[in-house]
């Protein structure tokens, strides 16, 4: 990756990137204890090392060119709520946010104190229809030696669910909140709003401050009481 930012800013008609974001991901993994090394370690490769080395790669150039300029890293609602099953790739994304949110304190302590000009966000995308979920499910079927047919995909860029945005409208959301400077970049979809994001979060988070089991929502004993909470509280 340092070869590559070498070889952008080498270019004589690059003068600075203004504009760098790290989006990338991949689905594969499990559970905790039967997602092996292997897969476990390709999933924090991909999905939280490669926006870290994008990162490292070229903000440090963008510095010494003292331009303005953004940083965007892709995250994921599954890495701030946490739902069980794919363990892996929320570790990658929850590892991914805390990064981001460190680096981002970082920049403004250097923008408050006049030295740099760089800030960054975090791109949250809700349900969309890209193709990580035919990727993850055709790296299965190799793994196990099976064949995959691609109609089994439930949805993909090119059979996209009704409930799911299409990319243009996660990037058209996104330019919107760098607009009003945001970092946190919460995407809704055509299922869950803002508002029902805001409340699942803050339910995770209340897991700590209230002593409920981890991941309570889908705790036998508490998911009812969650679907109350939503109830109550939701003011649309």
């Amino acid at each position: 990756m340092k070869g590559f930012a070498s070889k952008v800013f080498s270019d004589p008609s690059t003068h600075s990137v203004h504009f760098l974001m790290n989006n990338a991901g991949i689905g594969l993994g499990g559970k905790a204890l039967s997602t092996s090394m292997d897969e476990f370690q390709k999933v924090m490769g991909i999905n939280t090392y490669g926006p870290i080395h994008g990162c490292q790669a070229f903000v440090p150039i963008m510095k010494e060119k003292g331009l303005e300029g953004i940083i965007v890293n892709t995250g994921s609602k599954q890495g701030i709520t946490m739902p069980p099953v794919n363990l892996s790739y929320n570790v990658s994304k929850a590892a991914l946010k805390t990064w981001s949110e460190g680096l981002e304190h970082e920049l403004m302590k250097e923008r408050m104190e006049g030295k740099g000009k760089l800030w960054s966000a975090f791109l949250v995308p809700g349900w969309t229809n890209t193709s990580i979920l035919l990727k993850e499910q055709r790296e299965r079927a190799k793994i196990e030696g099976s064949t995959f047919d691609e109609k089994s995909c439930f949805f993909h860029e090119d059979k996209p669910a009704h409930g799911a945005w299409m990319p243009s409208q996660v990037i058209d959301f996104m330019l919107q909140e760098i607009d009003n400077k945001r970092f946190y970049i919460i995407c809704p979809d055509n299922d869950v709003d803002r508002e029902t994001d805001n409340l699942r979060m803050t339910w995770t988070m209340q897991d700590i401050t209230e002593d409920r089991p981890p991941l309570s929502r889908w705790h036998p004993e508490w998911k009812d009481k969650f679907t109350t909470f939503l109830e109550e509280n939701k003011k649309n």
